[in-house]
């Protein structure tokens, strides 16, 4: 990836590439976690695809199979990503 990078930019090494690289994924990963708090936040890159901060409903009552207890489960927030344009194409095999 570094290596396209380098040449789409025109960089001279590919160090100066991974760091671009480095601090874009940072970026996304701050603002995701900035948001983790916020059910329903979505971060759209065009033409890639979007991450998006779902919360589950609620604390849940579940039986553990083979000793037969119940638990209560915690409230989980995920990231999901969908994705969008050429790759969300090439997903479907026909």
């Amino acid at each position: 990836m570094a290596v396209r990078v380098q040449r789409a930019l025109s960089l001279p090494t590919k160090k100066e590439a991974e760091h671009i690289i480095n601090a874009v994924i940072e970026s996304l990963e701050t603002t995701l976690l900035n948001h983790l708090g916020t059910d329903g936040f979505r971060l759209k890159l065009n033409g890639f695809g979007k991450f998006y901060v779902h919360h589950s409903r609620t604390d849940t009552r579940r039986k553990i199979g083979f000793s037969g207890q119940t638990i209560q489960t915690k409230t989980l927030r995920r990231v999901k990503f969908v994705s969008l344009g050429v790759l969300r194409k090439q997903e479907r095999v026909d």
